[in-house]
């Protein structure tokens, strides 16, 4: 695996915006983590909403990309959990169906969506208007992408051209991988290395690949890096985002009979007070939302 450069990115500020998104996500007390939501009860109304299949096998099947806390990852029980799984268990409870978790990559949710192996997928994926062309999408949270530092170095990111000649770790399959190929050709045209982009099958290996120096920057959604800074006991820091703030949500195939009853079942979840619950049990206040809408449009590429 090729080492990371030492060359430095220019050292220019960070927004405050970005230091107001790394507090949005709170340490959070293992005791916590393991408090369960009280379950949901099926509400009819909900329930006369689910078309023929869904109604006759009282299921859901979803497609989890395994990565850190607060996302989705296994917890001291070897259990699947986190503020997505929450949010979906409660939802599918409330339509009256059993949630069936499939663990995968990132890279493998959209594809075996467009297979129809799986009635939904999540893994802190950000709702994109290419991702939409292919997929139905359903905001659950809001967030951006966060650049993560050892707490000793000096890089600061203002833009991706920051990025030039830097070894960065990610996930497989993930828009970050794209928005570093995109910039590349940019590197070179100034004169400057390429970014060195380090693709691991979840944010853990991105988030060890920079604490064992292997990586100047871990790069990944908001809520992740958030945790993994406020986990890392003053070892790391934020040092810089990139897009807008935008939903993260959970995948449908395109055109999906589940779409609809399930933004249904996502809005009473909210509206009951079980969704506040969810967030604060995560240490998410600051990213929640009020409405559940179904493929937003004006969302990043």
């Amino acid at each position: 695996m090729t080492q990371p450069s030492r060359r430095r990115a220019s050292l220019s500020i960070v927004p405050a915006a970005v230091l107001v998104s790394a507090a949005l996500c709170r340490p959070v007390p293992a005791a916590a983590q393991a408090e369960p939501i009280p379950a949901q009860a099926a509400q009819p109304d909900l329930v006369k909403l689910l078309p023929p299949q869904a109604a006759a096998s009282k299921t859901f099947t979803l497609a989890v990309a395994l990565g850190s806390p607060p996302d989705d990852f296994r917890d001291a029980k070897g259990e699947i959990a986190g503020w997505e799984i929450d949010i979906l268990r409660a939802a599918t409870q409330a339509l009256g169906l059993q949630l069936d978790l499939r663990p995968t990559t990132f890279d493998t949710l959209i594809p075996g969506l467009q297979a129809k192996r799986f009635d939904g997928a999540t893994g802190q994926m950000g709702i994109t208007d290419a991702r939409e062309k292919v997929v139905d999408m359903i905001g659950t949270l809001t967030g951006n992408e966060l650049f993560a530092a050892l707490a000793t170095s000096d890089i600061k990111v203002g833009g991706l051209e920051d990025l030039c000649g830097l070894t960065v770790g990610t996930t497989r399959g993930s828009r970050e991988m794209v928005f570093a190929a995109g910039q590349n050709p940019k590197c070179e045209a100034a004169g400057k290395q390429p970014i060195n982009a380090l693709a691991f099958s979840d944010g853990n290996g991105a988030a060890e690949a920079l604490m064992s120096r292997r990586a100047d920057l871990f790069w990944l959604g908001s809520t992740a890096i958030s945790y993994f800074v406020a986990q890392s006991k003053g070892k790391a820091k934020v040092v810089g985002s990139y897009t807008d703030t935008s939903y993260l949500g959970v995948a449908l195939p395109k055109g999906s009979d589940m779409a609809a009853p399930l933004q249904a079942a996502i809005q009473h979840v909210i509206d009951d007070g079980t969704y506040g619950r969810i967030v604060q049990k995560w240490g998410l206040e600051g990213n929640a939302i009020k409405r559940a809408p179904l493929n937003p449009t004006g969302t990043p590429l």
